[in-house]
Order: C-alpha cells, then structure tokens, then sequence
C-alpha cells in the first residue's frame, strides 16, 4: 500500500487568505457602485443640459401656421410688443425709455384714431427653466408682467406669451385672422428676441410685416444696426414713426 501524504494550510495563512479575498472583492464591489453613481450623474447632467438647451432654443425659434386667405377687406394692425414693467418700466432692462414709451403711444393713438386694430402682447414665462435663466422676470402675476405704467392701453385686446414669437397664442392669432387682418405693424422690445421672432412668424404665415425701426428697442446701438440688416434680408418692412402716420 502506498502511504497518502495530506498537505494542510495552517489555520491562520488560510483564515488571512480569505480576508485577502474578502477584501479585494469588497473594494470591487464599491468600486462598482462609484462608477454606476458617477455615470447616473454624469448621464443626469446631459439629460438636464439638451432639455435647457432645446427649451432656450425653442423660445427663441419664429413659430409656424397655416397661410392667411386673401381677404376681400384686408385690414392692418398695430402689434405693441412686451412693453411692460421689468422690459422697458423704471425696473426694466433699458435704463430710461422714456422717449421711446412716448413714441410708441404716438403710433398706438394714431391707429386708435384711424380705426386700426390695436394688440398688445405681453411675455409671461410658464417654464420653469425659462424663468430661472430670466432672473426671475416675466413671472405669472407679478408687477412686471404688467404692461408698463407709461403707456397708452387704448383697449382690452392683450394676449399672453410664453415665447419669444406673438403667434404662438392661439388668442393671438385667432384675433388677427377673424379680424381679417394681412398687414402688421410691430413696435416694442426686444429688436433681437421678440420683435424679430413675432415678425418672421407673420411672414411665415403671409402677412405683410413692417417694422417700426425707431419705436423698437434693443440693448446697443451695433445689435440694432445688426437687426436692421437682418429684417431687410429675411423681407421685413422698415418704416418709422412718421411713414407710418402718414400711411393712412
């Protein structure tokens, strides 16, 4: 008979030899858990920033609509744009607008007078993420989304956006169409968000957009001579205050 030799690790080197074991794979494991957490941030973060981008992006992108028909009595309109308390009043972004308030109700009390349809058009935010990157301007029932103190209110026909373009309130538009209005004539602000947005929304829908150049308002006078140029090659009409007066 061959005598078995039987090897035996001490007690101790395997008791210190599971622990090894023990221990490496409880370092894989949390490891395990910092990169699933790192990657669940990380994916959250991307997630956060196209939803912010693609919600700023949108706000500032002209709407589409259906052509206007060709109406047997076209009639014309003064759009009043985002002439409100934290845009153009003493808490606004402009400094003192006061000339350009006063010019603006010379346009509205001459279309008041000459029977032309009168809208005002205020921006109210709704989304949270617009109203954060606003610094918290434009919010629903504050004294800023009130149209600005200054100015001529001639009737109740005020409409509410929450983007830059008028046309996308359906009141809005609605208003327009069963007024059988095809002419715009817009003032307010801004001459590079909402005036502009509001203007390429009319053309996209057939009507003949003019633009007031001196009872509009933007930041500087180099952004205002870059939109002048670019409402020229988009097709929008240019006039001022006195063309307009004596448009009638």
């Amino acid at each position: 008979m061959i005598a078995q030799t039987v090897v035996c690790c001490p007690p101790n080197a395997l008791l210190a030899e599971l622990r090894g074991r023990i221990g490496e794979n409880m370092k894989k494991g949390k490891w395990n858990k910092v990169k699933i957490i790192l990657f669940t941030v990380i994916g959250i973060v991307i997630v956060c920033t196209v939803i912010i981008v693609l919600t700023i992006s949108n706000a500032n992108r002209p709407t589409k609509g259906a052509l206007i028909t060709k109406y047997a009595d076209p009639k014309a309109a003064l759009l009043v744009i985002d002439i409100q308390n934290d845009i153009t009043g003493n808490t606004g972004r402009y400094g003192d607008t006061t000339d350009f308030v006063a010019k603006a109700n010379e346009a509205i009390t001459f279309a008041e007078k000459s029977d032309m349809e009168i809208l005002y058009v205020k921006n109210v935010y709704s989304n949270p993420i617009l109203l954060l990157f606003s610094g918290g301007g434009g919010k629903e029932g504050t004294y800023g989304t009130e149209l600005d103190g200054g100015l001529n209110v001639a009737n109740e026909n005020v409409f509410v956006k929450s983007i830059g373009d008028s046309f996308s309130s359906e009141e809005f538009e609605e208003h327009l169409i069963s007024h059988n209005i095809d002419t715009l004539y817009i003032v307010g602000a801004d001459a590079a968000g909402c005036i502009y947005n509001t203007a390429l929304g009319g053309l996209n829908r057939g009507y003949n957009v003019n633009i007031m150049n001196d009872v509009i308002i933007t930041i500087n006078d180099k952004t205002m001579a870059k939109m002048l140029t670019q409402y020229e090659k988009d097709g929008i009409g240019i006039i001022n205050l006195s063309t307009f007066m004596n448009s009638q």
